[in-house]
């Protein structure tokens, strides 16, 4: 893998792993559709590590207080890391159970332009159910849920919307997003929970694949650049959505991804 290639490919990773357009989905497809060889699970890990950085330092204060707060016997911090320890166990289970299923769809160009689709039907359903509890909550005089009324059932619920992400082509930020959505959160609460879940998800898949890095071809300083992008463009994307969800829907991504998904699969068929 040549220095550019890695740097492409790391810049779609860091864009769209937060961007609700499925990034796994981007790497499988970007590659086949340029005629470049397949980077391989481990290097897709190692840019998800990436990500993971980026993760860490824009919630740095959040996870400050949570850790500090937990230790300290807070009862809302402590709840909240439950409801983040909840919301792991799916997304872990099926990757132990069905992890040889889902690496192989990883070479499936194919099923991830369809499932791009299958993400635009996501973001349309949860757009549709939000404006439902809109309606619902403005006649009762209510606001909609944030982080503090969600209970373990809700975290269970957003979990498997990650663990079905596993597969490329289902965003993991649409999913867990639109879950949010579809259990009456407001938006930015929606992402800073979704996002916030993403953090063990991705460490979980550091410390299983990275390993595997020693067996590839991948030039240290192809990984360097591949990380570098994934890093800076994971952190600006954080910034964006959070920022563009306070007053915008989720309807251009799903269009994307449509217009993406039928242009994917017409070029990798």
């Amino acid at each position: 893998m040549s220095i550019l290639q890695a740097l492409v490919l790391g810049a779609v990773q860091g864009l769209t792993e937060f961007i609700p357009i499925s990034s796994s989905g981007h790497l499988v497809l970007v590659p086949e559709a340029l005629g470049w060889q397949e980077p391989g699970l481990a290097f897709d890990v190692l840019l998800h590590a990436a990500s993971l950085l980026a993760l860490l330092v824009y919630f740095s204060g959040d996870l400050l207080d949570l850790v500090r707060g937990t230790i300290q016997g807070n009862k809302e911090s402590r709840r909240l890391a439950m409801l983040l320890a909840v919301g792991t166990v799916p997304a872990g289970a099926a990757g132990l159970v069905w992890g040889d299923f889902f690496e192989d769809q990883f070479s499936n160009a194919s099923a991830a332009a369809i499932q791009l689709l299958v993400t635009a039907v996501i973001l349309v359903a949860a757009e549709r159910a939000l404006a439902f509890h809109l309606r619902r909550t403005a006649r009762r005089a209510q606001p909609l849920r944030g982080m503090q009324d969600l209970a373990a059932g809700d975290a269970t619920t957003i979990g498997v919307a990650q663990a079905i992400s596993i597969l490329p082509g289902i965003s993991r930020s649409g999913a867990t997003i639109g879950a949010g959505l579809g259990l009456a959160m407001d938006r930015s609460a929606a992402a800073r929970f979704a996002f916030l879940l993403a953090i063990p998800a991705l460490a979980g898949a550091a410390i299983v694949k990275v390993p595997d890095l020693g067996g590839t071809s991948l030039g240290a300083g192809a990984g360097l650049a591949g990380f570098l992008a994934s890093l800076i463009t994971s952190y600006g994307a954080i910034w964006g959505l959070i920022k563009y969800l306070r007053t915008r829907s989720l309807y251009p991504f799903a269009a994307y991804c449509v217009v993406a998904g039928v242009l994917f699969y017409l070029v990798v068929n």
